[in-house]
């Protein structure tokens, strides 16, 4: 499931493309994980991943597949891995389970099949999840320094697993005390030095040695951690400038539609489109916390701390929410499942039924507000149920299996819509509604991916004919625009505001110095993006490159693309 036909997801989220394309140019540009070949500004996430992507194109050649493949083997790592973890404190059927479920997971297949880096921050936490239920004092040491892997992977959102790393390793340490609380002392420092050194190198590098920080309002790595990621994970950043005219469609626009809009509160993650990601087993999940806590203290503790601790963070982030984020809850969800219903097996037929039960009307549930109460699929809750109340009524758990089994249908459907029918490559996820054609709620952003004109290969072939002595195939408003250029061609592309346009990467006078000495002739501009006065700039000393000269797709008045030449004269 996560490597099968790999290549049709293209090069993803293109904006991590072009920069480990970039990356592949240079050990600067690889140290300091630029976007762009010039190096003007770094992507707006930790370089880890990205290391590795880089890594892979750079043994396999640059393609979509070499750059998705690390994270397939890190996903699929990481099943085995939970294997692993759950074999020996809870036997090999615990365990065996448990992996099933992580593998069926239907976020964790979307997630493992892109290039984004959630599946490496999973495959680190479970690493430290390992390391601190040793117990020992140098391995809660090695466990942070897992952390901060983890953190250099994704940053803040790694630290959420910190305290159920804490609270795993405190109750199965035979440690005393003191020697806790000194270990403790040692593993933050150990967890501060590895998470922060990259960031810290990167600030104290001079500016003009290095890229701006993506994302970022002073340039600084330090401040991305805190703000674009950290602070507006809670708080949106509503600038006026955001809102996109009524004639635009919704991909010219940064706005709130670019987002999953689900209201935060404390049953978020309750809402059909969400818990149909890695839910589809949460009446098991929380029995299982309950039932094995007196036997096995250490581990409960480790996984319903991990999916209480996120799933609080989630419930919160009233600011940007993806859907892909709640991959980070499927190990801890297929390991709780796996536990609870084994507990319930050995509780005898009635205590299984009622699992069965619970599991079967939650999926009803599911199913029944996502594909509508008269789908074809509602009758797989609905033999569950029916194969529940048998197993009670004749006291035989063997029945209670023909429940089980139903209930495996529906996630496996869901984990398989993101391998035939992937949706928004930059921003994956699972959903059966739309491999069937059905509106899944997300709107035409989410649920499908949308390709800038940028990607025509007349216009490369145009820019580079024409390019002459430029130091810049073009210049672009941001570096979604950029992508594409730099992915087909490898070329220095300046993105003049950054990701989506609103990063002080340089101002127009320092632009305009690019312009005079003649490093940028020609300017890509996309209506409806920032930032405006970068835009009137160019359309104020610029000519407009008659389309037919570069354009060999079709014209789409709403999001078309217009090329600019800044030549002297050229007006």
């Amino acid at each position: 499931m996560r490597l099968w036909d790999l290549s049709a997801n293209g090069f993803g989220n293109e904006y991590y493309a072009a920069g480990v394309r970039s990356m592949l140019q240079g050990p600067g540009l690889f140290f300091y994980n630029a976007f762009d070949p010039a190096g003007l500004v770094s992507l707006d996430k930790p370089p880890l991943a990205f290391w590795i992507q880089t890594a892979f194109a750079a043994v396999l050649g640059y393609s979509g597949w070499s750059i998705h493949l690390p994270q397939a083997l890190a996903g699929t790592t990481s099943v085995a891995l939970l294997y692993f973890l759950l074999r020996k404190p809870f036997g090999r059927t615990v365990a065996s389970i448990a992996a099933f479920l992580l593998a069926l997971s239907p976020i964790a297949v979307a997630v493992d099949r892109s290039n984004n880096t959630d599946a490496w921050l999973v495959l680190f936490l479970l690493i430290a999840a390992w390391l601190a239920l040793r117990g020992r004092g140098l391995s809660l040491v090695f466990a942070m320094v897992a952390l901060g892997f983890a953190f250099n992977v994704k940053m803040l959102a790694a630290l959420v697993c910190g305290p159920a790393l804490l609270a795993g390793w405190w109750l199965s340490s035979p440690l005393d005390w003191p020697r806790r609380l000194g270990w403790m002392f040692i593993a933050g420092l150990a967890l501060a030095i590895v998470a922060l050194s990259w960031a810290v190198v990167f600030d104290l590098t001079p500016e003009r040695l290095r890229p701006q920080a993506g994302s970022s309002r002073s340039g600084s790595m330090l401040e991305l951690i805190v703000g674009h990621n950290g602070i507006e994970r809670f708080v949106r950043d509503r600038q006026p400038a955001r809102t996109a005219p009524p004639a635009q469609t919704p991909q010219q626009t940064s706005g709130p539609m670019a987002y999953d809009a689900v209201p935060v509160g404390p049953l978020r993650l309750a809402t059909p489109m969400l818990a149909a990601q890695f839910a589809w087993a949460l009446p098991f999940a929380l029995l299982g916390a309950v039932l094995a806590w007196r036997r096995r203290r250490a581990p409960v503790a480790l996984w319903a701390g991990w999916a209480l601790t996120y799933g609080i963070v989630y419930s919160a982030a009233g600011g940007i929410f993806h859907i892909y984020y709640l991959a980070t809850l499927a190990p801890p969800l297929a390991a709780l499942a796996a536990i609870g219903g084994v507990e319930l097996w050995r509780r005898g037929a009635a205590a299984l039924a009622l699992g069965v039960a619970a599991t079967a009307l939650w999926q009803a549930y599911l199913t029944g507000t996502t594909l509508g109460w008269t789908a074809t699929w509602i009758g797989f809750p609905a033999v569950a149920l029916l194969a529940a109340a048998a197993a009670a009524w004749r006291d035989r758990r063997l029945t209670a299996l023909i429940g089980v089994v139903a209930l495996i249908v529906l996630p496996t459907a869901w984990a398989l819509s993101p391998v035939f029918s992937p949706g928004n490559l930059t921003l994956p996820s699972a959903s059966l509604p739309r491999w069937l054609g059905l509106d899944d709620g997300r709107g035409p952003i989410l649920s499908r991916t949308h390709r800038s004109q940028a990607h025509d290969p007349k216009l490369r072939s145009f820019l580079e004919a024409q390019r002459g002595t430029a130091k810049f195939l073009a210049a672009t408003s941001n570096a979604l625009l950029a992508s594409p250029l730099i992915i087909h061609s490898g070329q220095p592309v300046l993105p003049f505001g950054g990701y989506l346009g609103n990063d002080p990467i340089m101002s127009l006078d320092a632009f305009a110095e690019r312009v005079k000495r003649g490093e940028v002739r020609y300017v890509l501009l996309w209506p409806g993006r920032r930032p405006a006065d970068f835009d009137a700039w160019v359309r104020g000393r610029g000519t407009a490159v008659d389309p037919a000269l570069w354009r060999s797709l079709q014209a789409e008045p709403r999001r078309a693309i217009a090329l600019y030449d800044l030549a002297p004269g050229s007006r």
